[in-house]
C-alpha cells in the first residue's frame, strides 16, 4: 500500500512539473513568434492544452514518471526526445488532418517542441544538479587517488553522486606520464607516484586510495612501504585485484583497506573458470566443513557456477545460519545441514535424499598444537571421518569426491598432519574399489583464515603488543582463500582419479618479516612502539612446511602452479583397514599414549620425536626443478 502510495504521489508530482515545463516552453514561443510578427496574435491557449495532453501521454507511454529523478541519466534524457518528438508528429498530424495548418501553428509546436525538450529534461535533472554540483557538500575527509585509469574514473563519478561517502578528492596521480595535466571530474591529475610522495610530505591528506587493481604486488608493497615512511598514520585503501575479472561496476564501496594479503599474496593465479563452470554446471555439490575459512569460500565459488545445488554441511549451526543468510537471495540454491561427519546413518541419508555429484571435503581439524593435546579427536574426524565420507560415496556413486589436504601431511611432526596424510591414503585405497574418483589436493596455509597468524597480529598490535613469533626464522607458505579454493577447484576437474595434486606456493615468507609489516600498516614502528618477542617452537610445529616426502617426485600438469605427486599406496588396503581398526580400538580405549606409535605404522615419516627444528633440502622452491627433471 505505501509503495503504492509512493509511486502516485511521485507520479503526481512529475506530472505537474512536467505540464508546467511545457505550458512554459508554449507560452515563451508564443513571445518569440509574437515579437516578430507583424500582426498581433493571441495566445493559442487551446493549442498548448493539447500539446500539454499529448506530450504528458508520450511521457507516460516511456515510462517517464517510474524514474527517480535523483538516477536521471542520458539514458533517460534521451528517452524524454522521443517522447516529445512523437508528441510533435502527432500533433501536426492532428492539424494537417482538421486542416488548421498554419505557418504560426507549425513554428509555434517546432518552438514548443525544441523549448520543451530543455524545460523537461531541465526538471528531470534538476535534484541531481543539486546534489552533485550546486549543493556540492563540504566533505570531511581530504583524499588523493593513485590510478586514473577506468577504475579511477569510476570512483570519482562514485564519489561525486554520494555524498554519504564522505570524501573530497583533492589531486590524482598516475604513472601514465600522457595522462599528466589534465583533469578528471574537474580535479587535475598531478604526475606520477614521485610527485605523490612530494603532495604528500607537504599536503595535508587524510587517506589514499589506490586505484589500480592491476598494480604488480611488489609494486604496491614499494608504494605503501614509501607512504607509510612520509605519513604512518595515512590511511590507505585499495581497489583489490579480484575486481579485474569482474564485470560488476567499481565504487566506493569496493575499496578497502590496505591488508596483508595485499603485499605477501602473489599475482592472481590464471584460473580457466569456463572448466570449472563444466564440471559442475547443474551437478549437486555436497561441501563438508562449509563453516569454515575454505569450506565457505568453496560454496561462493560454487555459487557461481550454476550448479543445481550446493549442499553446506557443518557441525557448527551458527555457521550454517551465516551460510543460508548469506545466500538467501542467491539464485543457487544452497541447502543447509547441521551434521557431524561421524554420523553414518545420518550421513547416508542425505545422500540417498540430495543424491550429491561431487563432494569437497574440508571438514577437518587443523589446529596444530591443540590436535597435540587431543590426538584422539584428531584421529575421528580426520581418519573416520573421511573413511565414513569415502565409503558412503562408493556405495552411493558419486562422481568426485575432493580431499583438501595440507602441506602438513608431508613428513609430519604433528598429529593433524599424520592424520591429514592417512586421510590422503584412504582415498587412494577407495580409488581402486569403485567408479567414483578420488582426488587429493595439498597447499599450505591461508591468510585471513580463521586461526592463523594474521587476526591474531592484529588483535596484538591494536593492544598494544607486544606481537608473539615462536622463533625468528619459522617461515609459512601462503596464499589467500580465493585463490587456494579455485587452484583446489580446477585442480580436482583435471583429476582422473587416485592423484595428489600439490598447490604452487610461490615463495616461503619469514613470519616475523610479516609481523613487521602488519605493524607498519597499523602506523606503527616494529621494536619502538609495538614489540616483538619470541616464545619458542610449539609442540608439533616446524620451522618450514614441505609440500612433498621426500621419496616422491612430481609431475607437470597443464597449469603452471597445480602438481602431480607421484605418490605411491605405502600399505595395502587389508593391512590399511586392519590397522585402522586398531587405531579406533585405542581411541576408544582412551590410551593416547599408544595412538603416536599406531600412526607411524600408517605413516612412516611421522616423527614425533622431534619439534620441528630439523630443516628438509625438499622445500617448494624445488618442485618445478623435481618436475623439470621427471621431464
Amino acid at each position: 500500500m505505501n509503495l503504492l502510495k509512493n509511486y502516485l504521489s511521485r507520479a503526481i508530482f512529475f506530472i505537474a512539473g512536467d505540464a508546467l515545463a511545457i505550458f512554459t516552453a508554449s507560452f515563451f514561443s508564443y513571445l518569440i513568434i509574437n515579437s516578430v510578427s507583424e500582426a498581433e496574435i493571441t495566445f493559442p491557449l487551446e493549442s498548448t492544452i493539447a500539446i500539454v495532453f499529448v506530450s504528458l501521454f508520450f511521457l507516460g507511454i516511456f515510462k517517464m514518471y517510474q524514474v527517480s529523478w535523483r538516477f536521471t541519466s542520458l539514458r533517460e534524457l534521451m528517452m524524454i526526445v522521443n517522447s516529445l518528438a512523437l508528441a510533435a508528429f502527432v500533433y501536426a498530424g492532428v492539424l494537417f488532418v482538421s486542416g488548421n495548418v498554419t505557418g504560426f501553428h507549425l513554428s509555434f509546436s517546432v518552438l514548443v517542441f525544441l523549448q520543451s525538450i530543455l524545460y523537461v529534461g531541465g526538471f528531470r535533472i534538476s535534484k541531481r544538479m543539486s546534489r552533485e554540483v550546486i549543493k556540492k557538500p563540504q566533505l570531511k575527509k581530504r583524499a588523493i587517488i593513485f590510478g586514473a585509469g577506468n577504475a579511477g574514473d569510476q570512483i570519482m563519478r562514485d564519489i561525486t553522486r554520494h555524498r554519504h561517502w564522505n570524501l573530497n578528492i583533492i589531486a590524482i596521480f598516475d604513472d601514465l606520464e600522457r595522462l599528466h595535466g589534465l583533469s578528471m571530474h574537474g580535479v587535475p591529475i598531478k604526475g606520477d607516484r614521485r610527485r605523490m610522495f612530494q603532495f604528500l610530505r607537504y599536503s595535508d591528506v587524510d587517506e589514499l586510495i589506490i586505484a589500480i587493481p592491476s598494480l604488480p604486488k611488489p609494486d604496491l608493497k614499494a608504494v605503501i612501504e614509501r607512504v607509510k615512511q612520509i605519513s604512518p598514520t595515512l590511511k590507505v585503501k585499495v581497489l583489490p585485484s579480484f575486481h579485474l575479472l569482474s564485470d560488476d561496476p567499481v565504487g566506493v564501496r569496493n575499496i578497502r583497506e590496505i591488508s596483508i594479503e595485499d603485499i605477501l599474496g602473489r599475482e592472481p593465479a590464471r584460473i580457466n573458470i569456463d572448466l570449472i563452470r563444466s564440471s559442475l554446471s547443474d551437478k549437486t555439490v555436497l561441501i563438508t566443513g562449509a563453516g569454515g575459512s575454505i569450506g565457505r569460500e568453496i560454496v561462493r565459488q560454487c555459487s557461481k557456477l550454476s550448479p543445481k545445488r550446493i549442499i553446506a554441511l557443518d557441525i557448527d549451526e551458527t555457521e550454517v545460519f551465516y551460510i543460508i543468510k548469506e545466500f538467501e537471495n542467491s539464485e543457487t540454491e544452497v541447502v543447509p545441514c547441521v551434521a557431524n561427519i561421524l554420523d553414518k546413518e545420518r550421513l547416508d541419508a542425505l545422500f540417498e535424499v540430495e543424491k550429491p555429484d561431487v563432494i569437497f571435503h574440508a571438514a577437518a581439524y587443523k589446529h596444530v598444537p591443540m590436535m597435540e593435546s587431543f590426538p584422539d579427536e584428531a584421529i575421528k574426524v580426520n581418519v573416520e571421518g573421511t573413511k565414513i565420507l569415502a565409503g558412503l560415496s562408493c556405495s552411493h556413486e558419486v562422481d568426485r569426491f575432493v580431499l583438501v589436504s595440507t602441506d602438513k601431511a608431508v613428513n609430519p611432526t604433528n598429529v593433524m598432519g599424520a592424520t591429514k596424510r592417512i586421510a590422503e591414503e584412504i582415498c587412494l585405497s577407495y580409488n581402486e574399489l569403485c567408479i567414483t574418483k578420488f582426488i587429493s589436493v595439498r597447499f599450505g596455509n591461508v591468510l585471513g583464515s580463521r586461526g592463523s597468524v594474521v587476526p591474531i597480529f592484529i588483535d596484538q598490535i591494536r593492544n598494544g603488543g607486544p606481537v608473539t613469533i615462536t622463533h625468528k626464522e619459522v617461515k609459512r607458505y601462503f596464499m589467500t582463500i580465493p585463490e587456494s579454493v579455485l587452484l583446489v577447484m580446477q585442480a580436482a576437474e583435471m583429476g582422473d582419479g587416485g592423484e595428489v595434486f600439490v598447490l604452487d606456493m610461490g615463495e616461503p615468507v619469514k613470519i616475523l618479516d610479516m609481523a613487521e609489516q602488519l605493524i607498519r600498516l597499523h602506523g606503527l614502528e616494529p621494536y619502538k612502539e609495538i614489540p616483538i618477542e619470541f616464545t619458542g617452537l610449539r609442540p608439533g610445529e616446524k620451522m618450514f612446511e614441505e609440500l612433498l616426502q621426500a621419496e616422491e617426485g612430481v609431475e607437470k600438469t597443464e597449469h603452471e602452479l597445480i602438481y602431480k605427486a607421484i605418490c605411491r599406496k605405502s600399505i595395502d588396503n587389508k593391512e590399511l583397514n586392519s590397522i585402522l581398526r586398531k587405531l579406533n580400538e585405542t581411541v576408544r580405549s582412551a590410551d593416547h599414549e599408544l595412538l603416536r606409535p599406531i600412526i607411524k605404522q600408517l605413516v612412516p615419516t611421522y616423527d614425533f620425536s622431534t619439534n620441528g627444528e630439523t630443516t628438509s633440502e625438499n622445500t617448494q622452491s624445488s618442485i618445478r626443478e623435481l618436475a623439470n627433471q621427471e621431464l
